[in-house]
């Protein structure tokens, strides 16, 4: 795979904005939060895609601290609402802290708890846009989930989609490394193959898949 030119994407985009810069400090270093959040690439092009669809609603499932959670919430249109699903209760009170320090803190709900149990309260064809980035092994029950809950020519969106790179079967790794691996082969393959869905592959640093359901 073709290592993703980041340097020169930094150089092009410009610097990290202080208040980006400010909450991504703050969360790793001083939380102790785990390096897993989108890197800013791949928040740029969440945003963008947000300003395209002009979702009215957004459920993002896994929030950590609300980096990609700030990204999307900035794109959405006026009067547009987002719901972010977070297990840990810790990563979710600093996800409204950070939310709050961008400005944003009156567009997004941080909902607490078990990503399935809060899916399968929404009503169906109600969302404009998902982003899944979550536990890894679990994205084909959320994609059975979140399907039906997008409204016809809505994104759904999936957050480390090339897997962390190399899982070949030859590849050193821990049982873990494989079911993860598995399931998003899983997941890019049902997605890629659906007839109501047109999938594509942007090569962010860790990869998204973006799906737009068929009318």
């Amino acid at each position: 795979m073709t290592e993703i030119p980041h340097a020169y994407i930094r150089a092009a985009l410009g610097s990290r904005e202080p208040v980006l810069e400010d909450i991504l400090r703050s969360s790793l270093l001083d939380h102790r939060m785990p390096t897993i959040q989108v890197d800013d690439n791949a928040g740029r092009v969440l945003q963008l895609l947000t300003m395209l669809r002009r979702p009215q609603r957004v459920v993002e499932v896994g929030t950590l601290f609300g980096y990609s959670t700030i990204f999307i919430a900035r794109g959405l249109p006026e009067g547009a609402r987002m719901t972010t699903i977070e297990i840990d209760p810790k990563a979710a009170e600093l996800a409204r802290t950070n939310l709050a320090r961008a400005g944003l803190a009156d567009r997004v709900e941080v909902v607490v708890g078990d990503a399935a149990d809060h899916l399968s309260t929404i009503e169906p064809e109600s969302v404009g846009m998902i982003f899944i980035d979550a536990d890894k092994v679990s994205y084909v029950r959320y994609l059975k989930l979140c399907f039906p809950l997008l409204e016809p020519e809505g994104l759904l969106i999936a957050d480390d989609a090339f897997a962390g790179g190399d899982f070949s079967p030859d590849r050193p790794g821990t049982e873990e490394d494989g079911r993860e691996a598995e399931s998003i082969r899983t997941y890019a393959a049902a997605v890629g193959r659906s007839p109501r869905l047109f999938s594509c592959f942007v090569g962010t640093r860790h990869g998204l898949l973006v799906s737009w359901k068929r009318a």
